[in-house]
């Protein structure tokens, strides 16, 4: 049963997502962040509130996302900024 619940000014109900989803979405924060510790706790908890490997793959991937479109935008700009590829070679 969802319980009130409150942090840094938000009010959510927590136990609102099912064990499995919960883990599942802190696995992919942690990994999003960089942190092994929690990334490798959180996608033990999954596996144990029965997360497969096809949803935990799909998990890493949703993390990996904004981090690859990131590094796509930085080497963008960075390239467009090459006077070898026509940029001006000025920072923008």
């Amino acid at each position: 049963m969802a319980k009130p619940m409150e942090f840094m000014g938000i009010e959510y109900q927590e136990g609102a997502l099912d064990e499995k989803m919960s883990q599942l979405i802190r696995f992919a924060v942690n990994l999003a962040i960089n942190h092994e510790h929690g990334a490798r706790l959180h996608l033990e908890r999954a596996r144990k509130a029965g997360a497969t490997e096809d949803e935990i793959w799909e998990t890493a991937v949703y993390a990996l996302r904004p981090v690859a479109a990131q590094v796509r935008n930085f080497a963008r700009k960075i390239i467009a900024d090459d006077p070898k590829y026509g940029g001006s070679g000025k920072r923008s």
